[in-house]
């Protein structure tokens, strides 16, 4: 991840993976309301202590990154059926996150599974923690 500074017109690397388990090639990326960064996995074989998946990371300002949710959406007949959806029944994990984008309140942190195609609402208490 590059950071342009554009009144010095200086690039620098804010943060750069060193292996798969600290990130995956995010690829989209969002700023919280407090200033801390979110990353999106393109990559979902990250298989890590919570098994295969893509993963949505937290950055510290640190440069370390942390899990915020993992992609564990294995679907069947009957949760779609509930759900109201019209998708297959199967195993999701490999599922890329993208488009993640904060509520203008700041309290949502809304972000898509790609395929099936389905957002995700989450809340924290997001006045705590790295972001």
């Amino acid at each position: 991840m590059w950071v342009l500074d554009l009144s010095s017109q200086t690039l620098r690397a804010l943060f750069v993976s060193g292996r798969q388990l600290a990130a995956n090639n995010p690829d989209n990326i969002t700023v919280s309301p407090r200033g801390g960064v979110v990353l999106c996995e393109d990559g979902g074989e990250s298989a890590d202590q919570f098994g295969p998946g893509a993963r949505l990371l937290g950055l510290t300002g640190g440069g370390e990154t942390f899990y915020l949710a993992k992609n564990n959406a294995e679907l069947t007949d009957t949760q779609i059926a509930r759900a109201g959806k019209q998708v297959p029944e199967g195993d999701y994990r490999r599922g890329e996150f993208c488009g993640a984008c904060w509520d203008p309140e700041g309290r949502t942190l809304f972000v898509n599974i790609q395929t099936p195609g389905i957002t995700l609402a989450i809340t924290g208490p997001w006045q705590h923690g790295g972001l």
